[in-house]
Formats: C-alpha cells, structure tokens, sequence
C-alpha cells in the first residue's frame, strides 16, 4: 500500500513538473507572438494529467480487498457438545428436506386423485343423459370402467405414500427432541414449524378429495335409483303388452 502510494506521489510530481515547464514555455511563446499555440499546449497537458489521475483513482477503487488471513478452526472449541449440536442440527435439516419431498408428493397424488374423481363424476352424469341409447351407453361405460381403474391406482399410491409420511412424522419429531436435548434449540423450532405446515397443506387437499369422493358418491346413488326406477317402468311396460 505504500509502494502504490510513492507511485502516486511521484507520478503526481512528475505531472505537475511537466505542466510547469510547458506553462513556462508557453508563456514565453506569448511574448514571442505564438500566443494560441502555448496556451493549447498547456490546456492539453493538465488535461491528459486530470485524466491520468482519474484512470488512476478508477484503477485504485477496482482492487480487490482482500480479507484477513484465515485462521485454523481452534481444537480447544471443538467440544463433544458442541460437536452433538451440529449433528443435531444437520439431522433436523435432512428430516425437513425429506418431510418436504413427501408431502410434495402427498399434494400432487391428491390433486391427481381428485382430478380422477371429478372425470368419473361427469362421465357418470352424462351416462344418466344417454340411457336407452345402447352404442352411447356402450361407450361411456367403458370410459367409466377405464376412471375407475386409475382411481383404483391412485389410491394404493396415496395409501403407500401415507404410510411413508407417518415415519417421516415420527423421524422429525425425534430428531427435534435431539436438538433440543443438545441445545439447538433453533432447529427444534424449525422441525416443529414445518411438520405443522406439511400437515396444514397435506390437511387442505385432502379436504378438497373428500368433497370430490362425497359428490361421486351421491352421484352414484343417484344413478342407481334412476336405472333401477327404468328397469321398473319397463317392466311394467313390458307386462301390459303382454296383457
């Protein structure tokens, strides 16, 4: 730092020497008549030294400063305790990490499910528009059967990944006890704020998979009594023209 200052200096000395020695010398072309010629040489010089100083100002605020030397973790603070805290603390982190891919997967499933279910509910209402219709019918019934086969799917899916979550649940609960028995407590805070998260979202979409499931449901008691009130007037049909 100052080597680079002594450079500075002396590059400044340098300048202001040479702007005087021209300003000198232009004064004496004034006196000789070359009046416009002297002062444009001065003016050129002071401002190619304004411009250096500048560019070096520039070049000077461009270094980079360079941190203190590093120093070598000291083994005196590298405790059992605190050794367990950081452990503690890193297992609280990969519990979240998991808890948060499943219940990722928990809301895709579910949303999947619930798009399932209201495809099936709308074949099953346009099913009850195409009675006596036999291609139709033929038809849609066959969409049906395909819904139900992927709902069918959907749910071991969920079933299977719900069981996954509940040891997830349990493995985020004991690494919060650990934390907090090591004395992170902040850990213990964050597992217990993201378990309660992971459930409020799991919680809101399967409310939505209910209502779905309850509609269906209703639905399709519905369509039963209606088909079962046609096979009845048909065979009452069927019964006075025999008679």
């Amino acid at each position: 730092m100052m080597l680079s200052f002594c450079r500075l200096c002396f590059r400044r000395q340098q300048s202001f020497t040479q702007l005087k020695n021209v300003i000198c010398t232009s004064t004496r072309s004034v006196f000789r008549g070359s009046r416009g010629s002297g002062i444009c040489a001065a003016v050129g010089v002071w401002t190619g030294c304004m411009l250096s100083t500048l560019q070096l100002a520039r070049v000077r605020a461009a270094e980079p400063v360079y941190p203190a030397k590093l120093q070598p973790p000291d083994p005196s603070t590298l405790t059992h305790q605190y050794l367990m805290k950081s452990a503690a603390a890193m297992t609280v982190d990969s519990a979240i990490t998991l808890l948060s891919q499943t219940t990722m997967a928990i809301i895709h499933l579910e949303q999947e499910y619930a798009k399932i279910v209201s495809t099936l509910t709308s074949l099953l209402e346009y099913e009850t528009l195409v009675l006596g219709n036999p291609a139709e019918e033929e038809r849609v019934a066959q969409l049906i059967i395909q819904q139900r086969v992927e709902l069918e799917d959907k749910r071991r899916e969920l079933q299977n990944i719900e069981v996954a979550l509940v040891a997830v649940q349990r493995l985020i609960e004991s690494a919060a006890e650990a934390a907090y028995q090591t004395g992170a407590e902040a850990a213990t805070v964050a597992a217990q704020e993201r378990l309660q998260l992971a459930q409020n979202q799991i919680e809101l979409v399967r409310t939505e998979s209910r209502q779905a499931d309850q509609k269906l449901n209703q639905l399709q008691t519905q369509t039963i009594h209606k088909v079962g009130e046609m096979i009845k007037e048909a065979e009452e049909s069927s019964t006075e023209t025999q008679s």
